[in-house]
């Protein structure tokens, strides 16, 4: 029998055969031989580093490089006039400045960026660049954001499939309703619940290296979870053809989200292309806790009604997500925590209100679990409270109250929530007629 090669083996499983891969960076990553992003190197590159705001929210009077340029081993300090194409970027919405032009709305927000010959002499290079900013109240309670003067007046996320909502900050406002919501029963329990902002903390910070092509295209080795969609990004604001920016996919120190958004991937392009030499950018720990997007807060407000006998009749969820001070993906995340809100157990009367607001908190976007998160702790607490007032022992108690696998949305599927429910509940009912709906709020 010929022998398999070292490198694959197939085995059979429950009767089909699988034929199993060895990854090819398993042993380099056990080994501590992986390459990551920050590993890179190109002969004759130089370092960039990145000026910050140091308001969460202000104007930019003027910008001062000259004594930046001064210094010795410095080739280049950029701001926004040197952004050759589009000025903003964006995940879903081009809401983003590439480099802050007349304001900032965050603490942290790129301003400038350089490039030296050694990281020190890029990092004194960024502290000797003059920024005179004009602070401004920043909105930092998303409950008051939707009553205070607009960060976006244009309004990027609206005109996009949902309906218009008129009051200022509003990102994306949604209802999500089923059945009856006001239908009565027999016991009430509500609640209101904060979750806080999280970050995704991944093992390798954000980094990577740029290098000019000397036709005009520029190469970016960056770690990054979608290297199509940056592309799509960043070449409208280096003013070149998609094909003429191209992203390599460098070691991932971890992701889990925080590197849907981009990085430093305009940066360093933009630095490699005005100083036609490779440019690599490194962040350190609490640069990158400015430099990428973060689990979005949450306050939630719920009510949960059921009968005596355990049987859940409607849940009510207000949810308020701070998306921070851009877009990213938050459309998209309030859809989903909405969507989840119930959790996995049977309801036929329901009502999700969803709210996601511009504030001027860091920007918040796409971390594990992905809105869901947010809206299971509040559900999971609430049928904690129905259970306690049902006189439910353990939540193994609740397993009748779990939706049918069959059911392709949790708000249509059946159940009880009871001691009954562990013995298999009352016989289901056939699914009402009233059809599911999801519409955008006012």
């Amino acid at each position: 029998m010929q022998a398999m090669s070292p490198t694959v083996r197939t085995t059979v499983r429950r009767g089909h055969a699988a034929t199993l891969t060895r990854r090819q960076d398993s042993i380099p990553k056990v080994t501590g031989e992986f390459a990551y992003s920050s590993d890179l190197h190109a002969a004759g590159m130089l370092w960039g580093q990145t000026v910050r705001s140091p308001h969460p929210h202000a104007r930019v009077l003027g910008i001062d490089v000259s004594a930046a340029l001064a210094l010795r081993g410095v080739h280049a300090v950029l701001t926004h006039e040197d952004v050759r194409g589009r000025k903003t970027y964006g995940l879903e919405f081009p809401d983003q400045p590439v480099l802050a032009i007349d304001r900032v709305r965050y603490f942290g927000e790129p301003v400038a960026v350089v490039a030296a010959d050694e990281p020190e002499q890029a990092r004194r290079a960024a502290a000797a660049v003059s920024v005179e900013y004009e602070p401004l109240e920043p909105i930092v309670d998303p409950e008051r954001a939707t009553e205070m003067e607009p960060l976006h007046p244009d309004r990027p996320t609206m005109g996009h499939g949902y309906r218009d909502d008129s009051r200022p900050n509003v990102v994306r406002a949604l209802v999500i309703e089923r059945g009856d919501p006001d239908a009565e029963a027999d016991v009430s329990v509500s609640g209101t619940y904060e979750v806080g902002q999280q970050d995704q903390a991944f093992l390798g910070p954000e980094s990577g290296l740029a290098i000019p092509d000397g036709e005009g295209g520029v190469d970016i080795h960056v770690a990054t979870q979608w290297l199509h969609v940056d592309r799509d990004q960043v070449a409208p604001c280096l003013d070149l053809l998609p094909e003429q920016v191209r992203i390599h996919l460098a070691g991932v120190g971890g992701a889990f989200g925080g590197r849907e958004d981009l990085s430093i991937q305009i940066h360093a392009a933009m630095l490699a292309l005005h100083t036609s030499r490779p440019v690599k950018m490194v962040y350190g720990r609490e640069e990158s806790f400015v430099g990428h997007i973060h689990r979005h807060p949450a306050r939630v407000w719920a009510e949960h009604r059921a009968t005596r006998a355990g049987k859940l009749v409607s849940v009510r969820m207000r949810i308020l997500l701070d998306g921070g001070a851009y877009a990213s993906s938050s459309t998209a995340v309030i859809s989903n925590a909405c969507s989840f809100a119930p959790g996995p157990y049977g309801v036929d009367n329901v009502r999700i209100e969803g709210l996601a607001v511009y504030t001027n908190n860091p920007p918040c976007g796409a971390m594990r679990g992905f809105g869901a998160v947010q809206a299971c702790f509040a559900a999971e607490a609430q049928m904690d409270r129905l259970a306690a007032a049902l006189d439910i022992g353990q939540p193994s108690d609740r397993a009748g109250a779990h939706r049918n696998p069959s059911d392709a949305r949790g708000h249509q599927a059946r159940g009880v929530a009871s001691r009954a429910g562990a013995r298999g509940g009352p016989a289901r009912r056939p699914p009402p007629s009233g059809r599911h709906r999801e519409h955008d709020a006012r």
